[in-house]
């Protein structure tokens, strides 16, 4: 007659989607400070009796009990068990509750509201259950970057920086020929009281040669996003910086054979004046006429 179409499990998929009881997870990316809309739609008709309708958000926790976002039952909002943390930020449409429409609004979206959110509504018609993943996003800000020339003999130190990212990012590094070279750098990272990152990576290279550099943010495997492209070269202070220290080399060494010449030459100007002072007195012994007494 129907085979397959009248088997028990086609018609407990058909009975589960009309009666809502079929769970589905849609993952909603939110935008830290900003405010989210979670979907959570269940059966309705006109004529629907709203005060025997009963709406509950919670979010789940891994080993212990979920958190009452909100709550909503006898025809309005019941936010006595609402978790600190939501108070003032959860919103419900009562027009769009009599339409099968139990959404819900999050403002001011925070780090701590990232996880799993469960939608519960009994109603007349049946009972409904709806999970959604929620994803917080918040872009870290403008890379900064300094190089200091002068950081070693013969290399350039390079420092980035940004903040006020989130997830959780690292910094990786590689050069023109997208060689690896994270790992001769140092990355230290920072977390403020919004649980937002900020992140500081060195790294040292050899001076004198033009160097082509990409600094990436990974926030994920495999997820590298390009932020800053660096060209090293050896600039005007490099090239001063080994001028000057060529004059101090020369001037060095030409001071050293000065003072040298000078050690040198002291003790000849003595000797001569005392053999000119002994040959002056002889002279004047033979030419002097007058008598001896």
């Amino acid at each position: 007659m129907c085979p397959g179409l009248c088997s028990p499990i086609f018609l407990f998929l058909v009975w589960g989607a009309h009666w809502g009881l079929i769970t589905a997870e849609s993952p909603v990316t939110a935008q830290f400070g900003g405010d989210v809309t979670l979907s959570c739609l269940f059966l309705s008709q006109p004529g629907m009796n709203i005060q025997r309708l009963t709406v509950t958000w919670q979010k789940e926790r891994a080993g212990a009990e979920a958190l009452v976002v909100h709550s909503h039952y006898y025809g309005k909002d019941q936010l006595g068990r609402q978790d600190e943390g939501y108070r003032n930020r959860t919103q419900l449409d009562p027009e769009a509750l009599a339409q099968g429409n139990a959404s819900l609004t999050l403002r001011g979206v925070r780090t701590q509201d990232e996880g799993v959110y469960r939608c519960h509504v009994t109603s007349e018609l049946g009972t409904t259950s709806e999970m959604r993943q929620v994803t917080v996003m918040a872009p870290y800000s403008e890379p900064h970057l300094t190089i200091d020339p002068s950081f070693r003999l013969g290399h350039t130190l390079l420092t980035f920086s940004s903040g006020g990212g989130y997830p959780r990012a690292s910094v990786a590094w590689r050069d023109g020929m997208g060689t690896n070279l994270t790992e001769l750098s140092s990355t230290a990272e920072s977390v403020d009281a919004w649980g937002l990152y900020t992140l500081r990576s060195e790294l040292a290279v050899p001076a004198g040669q033009s160097t082509n550099l990409t600094v990436l943010l990974v926030t994920a495997p495999g997820r590298e996003t390009p932020v800053q492209h660096i060209t090293v070269v050896a600039g005007p202070g490099q090239r001063c910086s080994w001028d000057w220290l060529l004059v101090a080399c020369l001037g060095a060494m030409f001071l050293s054979v000065m003072v040298a010449t000078r050690i040198l030459r002291l003790p000849s100007r003595g000797t001569c004046g005392r053999c000119s002072e002994s040959c002056l007195t002889k002279t004047m012994d033979v030419e002097d006429p007058s008598p001896q007494s």
